[in-house]
C-alpha cells in the first residue's frame, strides 16, 4: 500500500467517529387515562426504541386499584432527541389511521408524558 494512501486511511477512519451523536440515558414516564373504555383487561404500551418494540405490548399498570390511570416507566439508551410510541387496549393498536405519537425528551434524564387513550394530543 502506497504511504499516501495509508495516510488518507488513517486519517478517515479517525474522522468516522465524530459522525455519531452521543448517546444518554433519556427515561419517560407514561401516564395513560382509558376513562370512559369498557371492560379495560389491559393496557400496554409499543414503540420505537428499546425495550419497546412495534410487535410487542410494554405493559402498563394501573397507578391504583379500580384506576383508569395507567402507568410505565421506560428507560432507553439513544442519541436522538425523539421517541415515538402507542399505546394499545386489549391487544387494539390506538390511532390505527394516524402518526405515532412524538415525544421529545426534556434537557433532563426524564420526561413525563400524559396522554388518553385514541385522543391525538
Amino acid at each position: 500500500m502506497k504511504p499516501s494512501s495509508l495516510l488518507l486511511l488513517t486519517l478517515g477512519s479517525l474522522l468516522l467517529p465524530g459522525c455519531v451523536q452521543p448517546a444518554h440515558d433519556k427515561t419517560v414516564v407514561y401516564l395513560l387515562d382509558v376513562r370512559g373504555l369498557p371492560n379495560v383487561q389491559q393496557v400496554g404500551l409499543r414503540g420505537r426504541d428499546k425495550p419497546l418494540s412495534w410487535d410487542q405490548d410494554l405493559p402498563l399498570t394501573p397507578t391504583g386499584p379500580d384506576s383508569t390511570l395507567y402507568r410505565a416507566v421506560v428507560t432507553t439508551h439513544t442519541g436522538y432527541l425523539i421517541t415515538e410510541v402507542k399505546f394499545t387496549v386489549n391487544g387494539e393498536l390506538e390511532l390505527q389511521q394516524a402518526d405515532n405519537r412524538r415525544i421529545e425528551f426534556g434537557s433532563g434524564d426524564t420526561t413525563v408524558y400524559r396522554a388518553r387513550f385514541n385522543v391525538r394530543p
